[in-house]
């Protein structure tokens, strides 16, 4: 092959392995906010929680109680934050304002009523820990 086909072929084809080259943008992703925390609870019973925000408003939580991970999402709550398990199933319910917290159960069942599980939780900062 000529020397001059190949120069003339690179030539054509340059702006093609420019673009090629190029990396696609990244889609941005939405902010967010995460955090941990640990909160002793009348009885001494412990539960951890991890909580994930996101900017466009939707919000996350996760419980480790009785050696199990709970993930929740957060629902309308008139005061503080309320949060409910995504396994309707097994419909862990858990409450927040400020540092405080209580933990209830609500069965599928519609005719159930809701049962306090855990209530004077208290978020321990790390220098109580």
């Amino acid at each position: 092959m000529k020397i001059s086909t190949i120069l003339g072929t690179t030539l054509l084809l340059a702006p093609f392995f420019a673009q090629a080259a190029t990396t696609p943008a990244e889609p941005e992703l939405p902010a967010h906010q995460s955090s941990l925390a640990s909160y002793r609870c009348e009885g001494g019973v412990e539960v951890q929680a991890a909580y994930l925000n996101i900017e466009n408003g939707a919000s996350f939580a996760t419980l480790y109680y009785k050696g199990q991970l709970i993930p929740m999402h957060i629902a309308r709550s008139g005061s503080g934050a309320l949060y409910i398990a995504d396994d309707e199933q097994n419909s862990y319910r858990w409450h927040t304002k400020g540092d405080s917290g209580l933990l209830s159960f609500l069965e599928a069942d519609h005719t159930a009523k809701e049962q306090q599980l855990l209530k004077d939780c208290k978020e321990q900062k790390a220098e109580e820990q």
